[in-house]
């Protein structure tokens, strides 16, 4: 049987990895630790389907505000606030008091997306949405509820969610939130420390539906954004010296 037709994921050495890209309509837990380019690697898939593949994304963000977001993401040319203007994008804060009514929440966005004709969606991060309940039997049951909803959306959708720390360097790597359980795939990104400097890398745990790599890759940030492979030939990208993205 045919594989179904790729979704560009819009990062430079992905699509390879995945054989071709994402599975269109898939959930995607895409995890790490501080510094690993969670926020990055999750904006780039909206911005580059926006403004590369003619897909309108949906960013819903848990964590932090959308002037920081978009302040940070400036280094890389990406003006969202543009994409915005021309309904290629569509940001939507969730502040900490109103994360509990997500779900409840979730049949208007069906709406939206539908209206927009919304095909990538991306949420950053999960793990405050699930440090909401206090039993892991709850925040297990109410972390499906929300993979289960966006999966209604029928849109491509990368979840973005923070790891328990490694209990050695062979272990699976696991999330706070657990998410990486109900999502149909789970990139790990990794910043660990040898030889006196942190060095990035990416590897696909799992993928649903499609034959993809094994092999743990480098990856690197530069001025163009996330990248995985041969490290690029410009320089690595600038932080803001006001407000830093949680990588």
């Amino acid at each position: 049987m045919a594989e179904p037709t790729k979704q560009k994921s819009g990062i430079m050495g992905l699509d390879p990895m995945l054989g071709g890209g994402f599975v269109p309509g898939s959930a995607v837990a895409v995890a790490g630790g501080t510094g690993s380019g969670r926020t990055i690697f999750v904006s780039q898939f909206l911005v580059k389907g926006a403004t590369e593949y003619d897909e309108p994304g949906l960013f819903l963000s848990f964590d932090q505000q959308k002037d920081s977001i978009y302040a940070n993401l400036r280094q890389f040319g990406w003006d969202m606030a543009e994409l915005e203007k021309q309904q290629k994008l569509v940001f939507i804060e969730y502040p900490e008091n109103e994360l509990s009514a997500f779900v409840e929440q979730e049949g208007a966005l069906a709406d939206l997306v539908e209206t927009l004709g919304i095909k990538r969606a991306v949420i950053d991060s999960i793990t405050p949405y699930s440090l909401l309940y206090a039993s892991e039997e709850e925040r297990r049951l109410n972390v499906l509820r929300l993979v289960n909803a966006v999966k209604g959306w029928k849109s491509t959708c990368l979840i973005s969610a923070e790891t328990k720390p490694a209990q050695s360097p062979e272990a699976v790597p696991h999330t706070v939130s657990g998410v990486e359980s109900f999502c149909d795939g789970f990139i790990h990104l990794s910043f660990s420390r040898a030889e006196g400097r942190r060095n990035r890398a990416v590897e696909i745990i799992k993928m649903r539906g499609t034959r993809h790599e094994h092999e743990i890759k480098p990856a690197f940030i530069t001025d163009r954004g996330f990248s995985i492979g041969a490290a690029p030939e410009e320089k690595p990208a600038r932080k803001s010296r006001k407000v830093m993205l949680d990588e």
